[in-house]
């Protein structure tokens, strides 16, 4: 029987200690989260130090969740959104390298657009083909899909009226039609119904978001700073958004367990 069909081969239950590994490592990102308010004053000294560890962590958690996938696939059950989701963990892992590299080796001002941005749109793209590929077609509210198009073409357009209509604009607006696709894809296919796996894609959302605007607009204005909370230094609202990379790994973790949830549900 072929990887995805509706009666794969294998009909393992992923076992609970996963869920628990899993929902333990959430406590690393959240741990990030909490660090950037106190730059300086805890653990990590500096915000080039927390963009070092933070980038390595994506990477780390990215290939472990390719790594799950994988063996999830060999062990318990060998659906194809197994697979595709190994792809995308590995596609993200290579293009945060890259990326990463890239930027330490050229500034960090300057990183938009690049090869690696093509890694992350194929990050969602993999999933779209797993939501094909796995769930039905299902009704999907158009309020929902109306307030998601509306809110993104209102970023968009927000942008282009600061920024003026340009080639890096033009590329904005095509990762926000990626986000659009992506998380319209889910809608249409019930993958909301999984909370774990929805609320993953709408964390993803967020730092996905983030990074675009940031290689954007706000790098055009880095004195741009938010208001230090106690025992922390000031940062600009460039350094503030690097909270993407956490939000990323939440995400990804999210997602893993999405999937898990997934494969040990009931079928019809």
């Amino acid at each position: 029987m072929y990887p995805g069909s509706d009666n794969p081969v294998k009909h393992g239950i992923v076992p609970r200690s996963v869920f628990l590994l899993l929902s333990g490592l959430i406590i690393i990102p959240v741990y990030f989260l909490i660090q950037i308010f106190f730059i300086g004053s805890f653990l990590i000294g500096s915000i080039d130090a927390y963009h070092y560890y933070s980038n390595f962590l994506e990477i780390g958690i990215a290939l472990f969740c390719m790594c799950c996938c994988l063996y999830a696939y060999r062990t318990w059950s060998e659906r194809i959104i197994l697979l595709l989701a190994a792809f995308s963990f590995l596609g993200y892992a290579l293009s945060n390298t890259f990326w990463y590299l890239y930027t330490v080796s050229i500034g960090r001002d300057t990183v938009f657009f690049n090869v690696s941005q093509m890694g992350f749109l194929g990050f969602m793209l993999f999933f779209i083909v797993a939501f094909w590929f796995e769930f039905p077609k299902k009704p999907c509210p158009r309020s929902a899909q109306i307030a998601l198009i509306g809110l993104f073409v209102f970023i968009t357009l927000m942008i282009i009226s600061t920024m003026g209509i340009n080639a890096v604009t033009a590329l904005l607006w095509i990762h926000i039609l990626f986000l659009i696709l992506f998380i319209n894809s889910a809608l249409e296919h019930g993958v909301y119904q999984y909370s774990l796996l929805w609320a993953g894609i709408v964390v993803w959302s967020f730092p996905f978001l983030a990074s675009a605007l940031r290689d954007t607009f706000i790098v055009t204005h880095p004195g741009v700073a938010v208001i230090a909370l106690p025992m922390a230094n000031l940062l600009t609202f460039n350094e503030f958004l690097s909270i993407d990379g956490p939000l990323v790994v939440l995400s990804f973790l999210l997602i893993q367990m999405g999937i898990f949830t997934y494969l040990n549900s009931p079928r019809d």
